[in-house]
């Protein structure tokens, strides 16, 4: 259903409205069409508006355009969509929320206080969730933040009052590369920093939640090195990841690893804010000891490539006369060349 003229508004009950997002009217800025939008809904009832329909060629949802539209409970957002404005859906009724890919910013308070809204899918695309953009969300009990997204507002998912998991994929921006490179020890930290840059330096975005961990993907560290193993390997290294404490191999196969938060007290009035920290090294170590077993059967796969290529050399002769014993010095020169130097150590002939 189109937008109700002002002419017959007072005896229109429209149960949603269709935005059509003609080519001239996605020309005009934010200021203009929300000006029309509500001119033509001034008449309307809001409280019967139960759906919503955003069509094609609108790029962009104004400020409070479906502010405290208390029966709205279902939203069709476009793919060419690019922002939506400060307090655009508060209040209102919406059970879920799926954000194109072409969605850039939430801006302020976005959906803050849509109380049935038990989900919410943010595709990777979005770089910025405004302040408050899913606070007083109580429905919400999880959510995953793509691994575009540069950074959260002030307060961005506060007083979610059942949010109890909160998946980051961009672990790139926040992990010790050099940890996950196999060039440091367990006993180093994984953690870029005390806290992770992503949640806010002041500790705010999640205030309020019963968080006590957040997940932090690492598949883009492990998940391709897995998959180029033989399957009975990968299934031996998945089995094990479940096994393992503080990593969690996801339906989707999605490999993550689990950190506490922190609170510490704020001198504001607002109460603690939430930190991220790998107590005692404990995730980092398990982390470090999949990568020595995903090395492990790495370094078995070369061995046996190796081993191959030789007895290819000699293909009239047996086999057994390819087996040589390789000196120590020779077998860490082939670790440090193929990267399992800092991770596994050679079985050194006659120490």
């Amino acid at each position: 259903m189109s937008v109700p003229t002002q002419k017959n508004a007072k005896t229109a009950e429209p149960e949603g409205f269709l935005f059509y997002g003609e080519r001239e009217a996605a020309k005009d800025s934010s200021t203009d069409f929300a000006e029309r939008l509500f001119q033509s809904l001034m008449f309307g009832p809001r409280s019967k508006v139960t759906r919503v329909r955003v069509g094609p060629h609108v790029e962009g949802i104004p400020s409070t355009a479906f502010h405290a539209f208390n029966k709205l409970a279902e939203v069709q957002l476009n793919e060419e969509l690019q922002f939506i404005g400060k307090w655009a859906f508060e209040g209102t009724a919406l059970r879920s929320i799926t954000l194109p890919s072409t969605v850039i910013e939430l801006d302020w308070s976005a959906f803050s206080g849509c109380s049935n809204l038990s989900e919410v899918k943010l595709n990777e695309g979005l770089e910025y969730i405004g302040n408050h953009a899913f606070s007083k969300c109580s429905a919400l009990r999880s959510v995953t933040i793509p691994s575009t997204v540069i950074g959260l507002g002030y307060g961005a998912f506060s007083s979610c009052s059942s949010l109890t998991e909160v998946i980051f994929l961009g672990g790139q921006s926040v992990l010790n590369h050099e940890f996950l490179a196999r060039r440091l020890s367990s006993e180093e930290g994984i953690l870029k920093q005390f806290y992770e840059s992503v949640l806010r330096d002041d500790g705010s975005a999640f205030r309020g939640c019963p968080l006590t961990r957040v997940k932090i993907s690492i598949s883009w560290a492990v998940s391709e090195r897995i998959a180029r193993l033989p399957p009975e390997c990968r299934l031996s290294i998945k089995e094990r990841v479940r096994n393992q404490p503080r990593l969690e191999l996801m339906q989707d196969e999605n490999v993550v690893a689990h950190f506490p938060l922190v609170s510490r007290e704020s001198e504001s009035r607002e109460g603690a804010k939430m930190y991220i920290k790998d107590t005692d090294n404990k995730t980092a170590a398990s982390v470090y000891w999949i990568l020595q077993l995903i090395a492990f059967h790495e370094l078995k796969e070369s061995s046996i490539l190796i081993e191959l290529a030789m007895w290819k050399s000699r293909i009239d002769g047996d086999r057994i006369d390819c087996r040589v014993t390789i000196p120590g010095p020779a077998k860490t020169a082939i670790m440090e060349y193929c990267g399992f130097a800092g991770f596994l150590g050679p079985a050194i002939e006659g120490a």
